[in-house]
């Protein structure tokens, strides 16, 4: 019975160091996310989406206002949903 508990230990020991060499791995970083964002403000849309978050422009030259994603949703490309008015040339 003594040499089972002794086998068991060793066996133990053995397991245990190895997965302790498995926590020293070295992670990489993260890599650094592509610019691609549909916060980004589009020049010529006051409205666009990408069917997760819509976003509109500000009349009064602020930056855009977005919604927030639901946490399960997948976005789709990017498209506009209403121009940015024109202004009209001034005629006398």
């Amino acid at each position: 019975m003594p040499r089972i508990r002794l086998i068991i230990l060793t066996l133990a020991v053995a397991i245990t160091a190895t997965c302790a060499h498995a926590a020293e791995l070295e992670i990489p970083p993260p890599a650094k996310p592509k610019d691609l964002s549909v916060f980004a403000n589009q020049p010529n849309c006051m409205r666009w989406t990408d069917e997760c978050v819509n976003c509109t422009r500000g009349t009064d030259g602020k930056g855009p206002t977005c919604s927030n994603p639901g946490f399960a949703c997948q976005p789709k490309p990017i498209r506009c949903m209403g121009d940015a008015p024109r202004s009209e040339p001034q005629t006398k």
